[in-house]
């Protein structure tokens, strides 16, 4: 099979798979919302950042390093595991100890128990990290999206019926715990593989010289990112970190099943083809401006239907996240951009400027946070937007020396591809604007009408100005139809 052929049947497993995901976590959240108070999923919220940089440091960027390599062995998968685990136990009996003084922070007693519990995670994803990263090196995405769908169906069913019984935060937690169990044993009976408990140094040096310092912009992101709820909960109220976090979620939804979609095949297909700079430069231009066309134009739609969307499904209760969630979208036009940017440096084995992005854009956030916190939520939220829009032309200035894209020719290809979005979003939302009535009676007919006049403006500049984005998808459908 062809390196094309095998990248889109990698992108047809993985979006059933990204797709199945999203959605099985999207109803289960919508349910949860409706079972469980804002304030209860404040509370995991404030230690979401703790599990962030414990899965980061855990694997220490080892797996993309086996990702890139050319042909990893037995002793490469057996090494990173048994370093993987080793430390993610370390870092578990860290953050038990550690428990009290960051419940002592918060002023939140009850997070002692969350933190030691919820951290267990951090354990058991060292434990089939490599076997997907096995499967991930040889494009089988296929098997990854057997594991997947049934693990998250066993766990939200988990999550729903806990919450059912006044679990309260404690089924967000426990659902997290059974979804890692479940995927460790369906990853064990799909792959076979058993690891030992080995470690080659020279190959340890090689991988780790590599992955630590994708482990630290990981690590760095991971914090900075998810120090947002950390902040709203000392300065706020754990009600406030609740509507962040479902606006976050509710965000993420589309972004994550696009984004991640592409980007679990894009990255190992990048690093084929990462000797050979012309082809590279092609297959990023054709993936950055599908994945930005589709993933634009769902952002700009959702902060239309926002209000009705907010409402319909979670209920009139989840109405004051949603300016959080019309912000946080804005931000996530961005995503492929950085993304597929700060791949090409990784592929090209440079991780060290890889790291020295993420760190200046990490002290952007950061000044950001700190001149905006005593502004109140939104300002707080607004600097992340600019923050990403900074690191977006840093992620370019620094891809451009490898692949010869320099800021005007992405920028061109950037604008080209989300005017067409733009123009619909402004039509439809000044007929929103002096026409605004929001009532709970109307949500369903207001989504309706908001998105299919969006959707149908957006398709029809695109037929009669037969933008590139539209070529693309076409030229796909045909690829999909010679296969079949």
């Amino acid at each position: 099979m062809s390196l094309q052929k095998k990248a889109l049947s990698g992108i047809s497993w993985t979006f059933v798979e990204q797709f199945g995901s999203q959605a099985i976590g999207f109803i289960v959240q919508i349910v949860l919302a409706r079972l469980i108070a804002p304030e209860e999923f404040g509370l995991l919220g404030m230690i979401l950042v703790f599990n962030a940089v414990g899965n980061s440091l855990s694997d220490s960027g080892m797996s993309q390093s086996l990702i890139r390599s050319d042909k990893p062995d037995e002793e490469d998968f057996s090494t990173v595991f048994s370093i993987n685990f080793a430390v993610s136990v370390f870092l578990y009996l860290l953050f038990y100890f550690t428990a009290p003084f960051i419940s002592e922070f918060y002023d939140q007693p009850r997070l002692t128990d969350l933190i030691r519990v919820y951290s267990i995670v951090i354990v058991i994803n060292s434990l089939f990290i490599i076997q997907k990263t096995r499967l991930t090196y040889e494009l089988n995405f296929k098997y990854q999206m057997k594991a997947q769908l049934p693990a998250l169906f066993l766990s939200g069913l988990t999550g729903i019926v806990l919450a059912y019984l006044n679990f309260g935060v404690w089924a967000l937690v426990y659902m997290r715990v059974v979804t890692g169990i479940a995927l460790t044993v369906i990853y064990f009976f799909q792959t076979r593989w058993i690891p030992t408990i080995k470690i080659n140094r020279v190959k340890l040096k090689e991988h780790f010289d590599f992955g630590y310092k994708v482990a630290l912009s990981g690590i760095m992101s991971r914090v900075v990112s998810n120090i947002y709820p950390m902040i709203i909960g000392k300065y706020f109220s754990a009600a406030m970190v609740g509507y962040y976090t479902r606006a976050l979620t509710m965000k993420d939804f589309p972004e994550i099943t696009i984004s991640n979609t592409l980007d679990k095949v894009v990255y190992p297909l990048f690093a084929r083809i990462k000797n050979d700079n012309i082809q590279l430069k092609n297959a990023y231009q054709k993936i950055q401006i599908l994945s930005l066309f589709v993933l634009s134009s769902v952002m700009l739609l959702l902060i239309i239907t926002a209000e009705p969307l907010f409402g319909l499904l979670l209920g009139e209760e989840w109405l004051p996240a949603v300016p959080y969630f019309q912000i946080l979208c804005i931000m996530g036009v961005f995503y492929p951009i950085n993304k597929y940017n700060s791949n090409i440096l990784k592929v090209k084995g440079r991780t060290d400027l890889y790291l020295k992005m993420t760190v200046w854009s990490n002290i952007l956030l950061i000044i950001g946070i700190a001149l905006t916190v005593k502004f109140g939520i939104i300002p707080l939220i607004l600097s992340q937007v600019v923050v990403s829009l900074i690191r977006t032309l840093i992620n370019i200035y620094y891809a451009n020396k490898f692949i010869d894209y320099p800021l005007h020719e992405q920028f061109v290809d950037v604008f080209k591809t989300t005017l067409p979005g733009i123009i619909s979003f402004a039509l439809v939302f000044a007929f929103i604007y002096f026409n605004s009535t929001l009532d709970e009676s109307l949500y369903v007919i207001q989504l309706i009408a908001y998105g299919a006049s969006f959707s149908l403006i957006l398709m029809l500049i695109h037929i009669l100005f037969k933008t590139r984005s539209l070529k693309e998808i076409m030229s796909i459908y045909k690829l999909v139809r010679q296969k079949s």
